[in-house]
């Protein structure tokens, strides 16, 4: 939400769409709300925004969805015409409320919107005669003096401003617009507005007032050349903001002031307060304000839209990754606030990591693209000199630039020994170790006689896994040498000659994108081209050792993830598919489409599993998506069971939650006089369910009934209690 494209006032309260959805900041009181997805947004990367007369805040996106907040009920209304229409450029551009008519600026001309009707008018894609054949981007429109007035560019050599009469019967026929240039032909209109009973212009290099029949420069010593971005009306001033990080007012008598210069972002719009102070939104820093020195307002978040890498520690925080390049370093979430990491917060850091991940005593590892690795104990948030590993425990990055140390993820074996590896290394020692005595080792690779170099590669989620026999797997790309190996090490580091896995073997591409091991030690591989599931880590070059899981057959397979019930989350190019324990049955499928928009992005790159709260986080490069699940870790004993709803009306559309369970528990569901109703066999983890149903299938009376919940060898037990109502 740093990146603001529009910003409007509504009293004390500014709006600002963003490129992370939209969010008000109360000027008075310093406080912020925000709203995605998850307030029923469809769309979060946001382009335009406007207030109408009955302060429903209306934001159009990138995608050509229209959302109308009401913030007297709370409500978000989404309007589709745009975006379900055939145009292959649909953006919205602008949104301007006047009285019970909208004007809409798109990717491809302009539109009339009725807000009593929540209705389209016409939409006006031809401007001026001989203009027929040629799309128009409208970026600013203005009603003003009994005409229309829209700025149109192709994108090249045709930038106007079209005027058209509103006492024409129709505007549909180009020519019906007259197109007048403003400033140099080259100059591309952006901002329209109306102030003290005259129009104003901002162009790409200036500002212009339109007297009688031309447009005449304003404050040419001061505007002239620059590009203006945003132009807002306020009671007393007119506000003016250039892209170079400049605001000016004109008042009333049109004198022009430079109320601030030097914003640290660059600016993309404006908004006024009742004083007349100009307030801007910027590319980065939020909304700024200008108080003596510059002020940003930006609700708390992450550094970026960027998640191209998750992970979640044994305490639920949410560690994140950016990526490879854009500077945005990495971010944790702790469940209630957002924290980023950059070298600006911590100098020994790197900006650009592209993976983070969680060992076996719950600390992060954080993966630099170019300067090693970071540890962040668990349960800490600090970064010191103690735990940068780079070249000062012997790594060495490319033959090039042997100070540029690209390392995958980090993982353990139960023997306390780090395992990563280095892409490309000058030495070619590929594997890089922290053995349980903390001493630093690195290791050549060989596989099939040759010393190899490329272990992993940025593109793959997961380069690095380590079975239940603590042998260490690892995506080779060399070359000559493509799929996965094992180095069949058992915990030893003195193991460098390694087993290779290829498509010759029975996986579906040597293409590797990720390697998971599950709950039952199976392998499980995800390449370009499906799944494959190495059955027999042990031996896993035998014949009809690896099983493909054919319904993925073909799909890029971006991550896996295994819940605390063995399930696979599976993140492609085309959504998240969830597979069963064994990979036998698809058990669900989430996309964009089908979650509302809950789902940000069909391109899912990483998964990360909080397996204490059943928790699914999905990163994609234009944000984080979450989803709760019953796919709990199961309590170590029982404590406490809690049973939910109660009371339990039945029928039901959904079934009675037993949460509180340890693993692999069962259920026997009792009347009160102890008579059997209902024995029930849990999904494995900390949640069970019972349909208010017996062994016959028929919904059971109203009544107290008691449920006993018991461990896999009878050993263990706890109770609870649930009314029944029969409706």
């Amino acid at each position: 939400m740093k990146d603001v494209r529009a910003v409007a006032r509504d009293g004390a309260t500014f709006w600002a769409a963003t490129s992370g959805g939209l969010f008000a900041w109360n000027s008075a009181r310093g406080e912020y709300t925000q709203f995605t997805n998850t307030e029923g947004l469809l769309s979060v990367d946001l382009t335009a925004i406007t207030i109408d007369q009955t302060g429903t805040v209306w934001s159009g996106a990138s995608s050509g969805v229209l959302h109308g907040y009401s913030p007297t009920d709370g409500h978000v209304r989404p309007i589709l015409d745009i975006a379900q229409s055939t145009k292959t450029a649909k953006g919205i551009t602008f949104l301007r409320a006047a009285g019970d008519t909208m004007l809409v600026g798109s990717d491809f001309g302009l539109s009339i919107f009725r807000l009593s009707t929540l209705e389209f008018g016409d939409t006006f894609e031809k401007f001026g005669t001989g203009t027929g054949g040629i799309r128009f981007v409208v970026p600013a429109a203005v009603l003003f003096d009994g005409n229309l007035w829209a700025c149109i560019t192709d994108g090249q050599t045709i930038n106007r401003i079209a005027v058209a009469s509103l006492s024409t019967p129709n505007l549909l026929p180009p020519e019906s617009w007259t197109l007048e240039i403003v400033g140099s032909p080259g100059e591309i209109p952006q901002a329209l507005e109306v102030f003290a009973g005259k129009l104003y212009a901002g162009t790409s290099a200036g500002l212009y007032v339109r007297e009688g029949t031309n447009w005449s420069p304003v404050g040419q010593s001061a505007l002239g050349g620059q590009s203006i971005v945003g132009l807002a009306r306020g009671s007393s001033a007119l506000g003016i903001a250039t892209a170079a990080g400049a605001l000016y007012t004109i008042d009333g008598t049109g004198v022009l002031r430079n109320t601030a210069s030097g914003a640290p972002r660059s600016l993309s719009s404006v908004a006024i307060d009742l004083n007349g102070t100009p307030f801007a939104g910027s590319i980065g820093g939020g909304i700024l304000q200008f108080e003596g020195g510059w002020v940003a307002r930006t609700p708390n978040g992450p550094n970026s839209n960027q998640f191209i890498n998750v992970a979640v520690d044994p305490d639920g925080v949410v560690w994140c990754a950016a990526g490879a390049v854009g500077n945005n370093g990495l971010y944790r979430y702790d469940g209630k606030e957002w924290k980023s990491f950059t070298s600006a917060t911590s100098p020994l850091l790197n900006d650009n990591y592209y993976r983070v991940g969680i060992d076996c005593d719950g600390s992060a590892w954080l993966s630099s693209f170019g300067r090693g690795l970071v540890e962040v104990p668990f349960r800490t948030d600090r970064v010191d000199t103690n735990h940068v590993y780079y070249t000062n425990v012997g790594m060495v990055g490319l033959p090039n630039d042997p100070l540029f140390v690209v390392p995958s993820n980090v993982v353990c074996d139960s023997r306390g020994n780090r395992w990563a590896s280095i892409i490309n290394p000058t030495n070619r020692r590929t594997l890089v170790v922290r053995t349980g005595s903390g001493q630093w080792l690195t290791l050549p690779t060989i596989v099939n006689g040759t010393r190899i170099s490329w272990l992993a590669d940025t593109p793959v989620d997961k380069e690095l896994a380590v079975d239940a026999f603590d042998n260490l797997w690892a995506i080779v790309r060399e070359q000559a040498l493509r799929g996965v190996m094992t180095l069949n090490n058992r915990g030893r580091i003195d193991s460098v000659a390694a087993f290779l896995v290829t498509s010759a073997h029975g996986l579906p591409s040597d293409d590797i994108r990720t390697i998971v091991v599950d709950r039952e030690n199976d392998i499980w591989v995800g390449t370009d081209k499906g799944i494959g599931i190495i059955l027999d880590p042990e031996n896993p070059q035998r014949q009809g050792g690896i099983a493909a899981y054919k319904p993925l057959t073909g799909l890029v397979i971006n991550a896996i993830a295994v819940d605390a019930l063995n399930q696979k989350w599976v993140g492609t190019n085309e959504g998240v598919v969830l597979l069963s324990a064994d990979g036998t049955q698809a058990l669900a499928n989430y996309t964009v489409q089908n979650t509302q928009g809950k789902l940000i992005d069909n391109d899912v790159k990483s998964i990360g599993v909080d397996q204490a709260s059943g928790t699914i986080y999905f990163g994609t490069l234009v944000g984080l998506s979450s989803l709760t699940t019953t796919a709990a870790a199961p309590m170590a004993v029982f404590d406490e069971i809690k049973v939910y709803p109660n009371p339990y009306h039945v029928p039901s559309d959904r079934p009675l939650t037993i949460d509180g369970l340890v693993e692999n528990s069962s259920l026997k569901i009792l009347t009160s006089d102890g008579r059997l109703v209902r024995d029930l066999k849990t999904p494995g983890g900390r949640i069970g369910f019972w349909d208010g149903k017996d062994f016959e299938g028929r919904d059971v009376a109203s009544g107290i009934y008691v449920i006993v919940a018991y461990s896999e060898d009878g050993s263990r037990t706890a109770n609870g209690k649930v009314a029944v109502l029969r409706k």
